[in-house]
């Protein structure tokens, strides 16, 4: 049984997922057609929330969940919150595999949980040259890198680093400082570029440009990029026109992902906070209200920092008994 927190409690993913909303609602009236004509596929998971929010926002009824394991089906069936929503059984190879080109563009989200990252980003770029112009890909890698090494081991981080360079020695030799738990979102961001970039190369035809990209850690490191595919001229103008390149979130043309660690507050931190917003910094906050979240000063300034800069995408979770 998986020990991870809850998809729908895991805060850095929830302030992430309401960001990809916000990116689409921005894209929205300046593709060149409304989100809700795209199809989604995404991989639901038992509660399909991800499915709940996009048709909620845009009103999407062609809907796709990829799903491996019999017995989260099961539990799909109970918890899918539009009917609209077609449960498969299918793998996102299998998706892949059996995908052709057609003149309807898709929102794709591979929100992968486990790890086989040659072979995932194999997949996701067999899909990225097979998508129709203007589709929008989300590929979410995590970042455990216990499965690169073997049991007994005498130097994990070294044996991981050359395992690594075994997979992916086309892109370089990789050395411990790659693998470390606060690094290992910069490599799979420079893996996924690479990848990228061989199957798909940029041509005014067709490119492959980001339009978001963030890393967090809700007890496992978490590296999530969005994608848009087609004419390299008409992404510019979608750009352009959703003006993204003033939207403080946005992380275009595969720059470093920006990073989300929010720290826990309680409520009545939280309300104390979000009153000084969005005048106050995080220096005047601390010193304001005698605030120190851990023993270092500067790491509770730092703390405080990312709150601000992510407080109005921050989910109250409440306990609530019916």
């Amino acid at each position: 049984m998986s020990l991870s927190p809850a998809y729908h409690l895991r805060t850095n993913k929830a302030i992430e997922r309401l960001l990809f909303v916000q990116l689409l609602q921005r894209l929205d009236g300046r593709l060149p057609r409304r989100i809700e004509e795209y199809r989604y596929v995404s991989l639901g998971g038992p509660y399909l929330e991800d499915f709940a929010v996009i048709h909620g926002a845009f009103g999407n009824t062609r809907m796709l969940s990829l799903e491996k394991k019999a017995h989260i089906r099961t539990r799909q069936l109970l918890n899918r919150p539009y009917s609209r929503i077609k449960l498969s059984l299918d793998s996102t190879a299998t998706f892949v595999a059996n995908y052709r080109t057609g003149n309807v563009p898709l929102i794709v989200w591979f929100d992968y949980e486990w790890q086989d990252w040659k072979e995932q980003l194999s997949e996701s770029c067999d899909l990225l040259s097979k998508l129709p112009p203007m589709s929008i890909f989300k590929i979410t890698l995590t970042g455990k890198t216990e499965w690169l090494a073997d049991i007994g081991d005498t130097d994990p981080l070294t044996d991981r680093a050359a395992r690594l360079t075994d997979k992916f020695g086309d892109y370089g030799t990789f050395g411990p400082n790659d693998i470390k738990r606060n690094a290992i979102c910069g490599t799979l961001h420079f893996l996924c570029r690479r990848a990228i970039a061989d199957a798909v190369p940029d041509t005014e035809e067709k490119s492959v440009r980001t339009l978001a990209a963030y890393q967090y850690d809700d007890g496992t490191p978490v590296l999530t990029i969005t994608m848009i595919v087609g004419p390299l001229s008409v992404i510019r103008d979608v750009v352009r026109k959703a003006g993204l390149a003033d939207w403080e979130f946005a992380v275009l043309n595969w720059r470093k992902p920006k990073n989300i660690d929010v720290p826990f507050l309680g409520l009545r931190e939280r309300l104390a906070v979000d009153r000084l917003m969005p005048d106050a910094d995080a220096r005047a906050v601390v010193k304001r209200l005698k605030l120190r979240l851990t023993e270092n000063y500067q790491e509770s300034v730092s703390a405080i920092a990312n709150y601000i800069e992510f407080y109005r995408h921050v989910p109250h979770f409440l306990r609530v008994t019916l």
